[in-house]
């Protein structure tokens, strides 16, 4: 691939341009969406595109399973291969710079939300029983949103976030109406307890309700990659909970925060044997085969 023996650097391949990156492995965008790309997922098998990369932002979103992030996170991914093989794999390679001035960052137009009520379908209500989640408390924290996509209307549970958007759940439907962010509640608290989606904080009240466990702020990332972004805000609390899942993401992320401080504690071990808060609630363990090593 060249002559060069020196690897790039985590910061230098992160700012090589996904969408290019995409085509050297041979994928194509099935549509393009303002600065959305929309792709079949190259990390699992599946027949409508719904891994998809913000070229402005230059990050991607697989919502098959919930992950996201830079090139690097793909990269270990889809190789299943560490950091250092995979910025190995560059060596002598020449690739397009993310260059974000070229794109505007307007919200994502793929999704718009028409109309906000209170819950009421009883599709939904029944999911989010399946989920072990009680009307009465999604309610207070949820609306039902009806929003176009393609021409066509439907609705979902509606998750709001600090900027506006949505997160939107139904029994067939996982996305987010822009702008992706994340969602605070400061109760005025010195601590803080942290989610990945609000599915997990949802589980969280449930299981917790009447505890000093939910007495703290509490920040719903609503995408792993918003963990980096929000760690000044996570700084000012004098301790900060994490309740990630039990996977190889969140422990990263969760090896990032020990890293950077001790205010980090890990609260995994509520759910040992479970993918995360809500598998615990509901009572869905994780196979016995599963690696949950970082």
């Amino acid at each position: 691939m060249g002559s060069s023996n020196t690897n790039l650097s985590c910061s230098q391949v992160n700012d090589l341009d996904i969408v290019t990156y995409l085509q050297t492995l041979g994928y194509q965008p099935n549509k393009i969406v303002g600065q959305n790309y929309w792709y079949l997922s190259p990390l699992r098998i599946e027949h409508t595109a719904s891994f998809k990369v913000n070229r402005f932002l230059n990050r991607w979103y697989d919502f098959g399973i919930g992950k996201g992030g830079k090139l690097v996170d793909f990269g270990i991914l889809y190789f299943n291969c560490t950091i250092r093989s995979f910025l190995a794999s560059f060596r002598g390679a020449v690739l397009a710079p993310h260059v974000a001035e070229t794109f505007s960052a307007k919200s994502d137009p793929q999704i718009k939300v028409t109309a906000t009520s209170r819950l009421h379908a009883f599709a939904l209500i029944r999911y989010l029983d399946e989920r072990g989640i009680t009307f009465d408390l999604a309610a207070k924290y949820c609306q039902q949103v009806h929003f176009s996509l393609n021409g066509k209307t439907y609705f979902g549970i509606g998750f709001p976030n600090d900027k506006g958007g949505y997160e939107i759940r139904n029994p067939y439907f996982k996305s987010c109406a822009s702008p992706k962010a994340v969602t605070t509640y400061k109760n005025g608290y010195g601590a803080l307890s942290v989610f990945e989606g609000f599915i997990d904080f949802l589980s969280f009240l449930q299981l917790f309700a009447g505890t000093v466990a939910i007495e703290t702020d509490w920040l719903i990332l609503n995408s792993l990659s918003f963990f980096e972004q929000q760690m000044d805000f996570m700084l000012s609390y004098n301790k900060i909970f994490l309740y990630l899942d039990n996977d190889k993401a969140g422990k990263q992320c969760a090896a990032l925060g020990f890293k950077t401080s001790a205010a980090f504690v890990a609260k995994d071990s509520l759910y040992i044997g479970y993918k995360d808060l809500n598998d615990l609630l509901t009572g869905v363990s994780l196979p016995p085969t599963t690696d949950q090593t970082p």
